[in-house]
């Protein structure tokens, strides 16, 4: 299984100090790394019919940030915390950020995201194709003329 964001990802990404995290940790152990593998299989549940997940190390940047985001969520429901209070709202709304980028990721028509893409996936179909090669180069400068008229006159000889 994948785990995009380790226990010091979530500590340095996170917006829960690290002292509360390392109080988790006492009381549950393994607990950052348990939620973060699940929140893991879950963004590559939605990637994998577009992207190349479960993704190799090293991992894409953005993706173990909004990992993180959904992570330090998490282990904000295990401590508890109010969502009803102003500075506790950019916690949920850092996780809905993140959640809100993975539909954007997985989304084939209208997502702008660009993590690497499934090898079987045709150029231009399922992922953001950043295009390729706009022109060419022959060895000679006149080979495009000779092309053209042979074109003209009914195909390549």
């Amino acid at each position: 299984m994948s785990l995009y964001a380790t226990l010091l990802n979530v500590k340095d990404f996170g917006v829960m100090p690290s002292e509360d995290i390392d109080e988790l940790e006492r009381r549950d152990p393994g607990i950052t790394e348990r939620i973060s593998t699940m929140v893991s299989a879950l963004f590559d549940a939605k990637l994998i019919k577009r992207y190349a997940a479960p993704f190799e190390e090293p991992y894409p940047d953005v993706l173990v940030y909004q990992v993180s985001q959904a992570v330090t969520y998490h282990l904000y429901l295990k401590r508890g915390f109010n969502p009803s209070s102003a500075q506790d709202a950019e916690i949920k709304a850092k996780n809905d950020a993140a959640w809100a980028w993975l539909d954007e990721a997985a989304n084939a028509k209208e997502g702008l995201v660009e993590l690497p893409r499934r090898q079987e996936s045709p150029p231009g179909g399922g992922a953001v194709n950043v295009g390729g090669p706009l022109s060419y180069s022959e060895e000679n400068p006149y080979t495009w003329m000779r092309r053209q008229r042979e074109r003209a006159r009914g195909g390549f000889r």
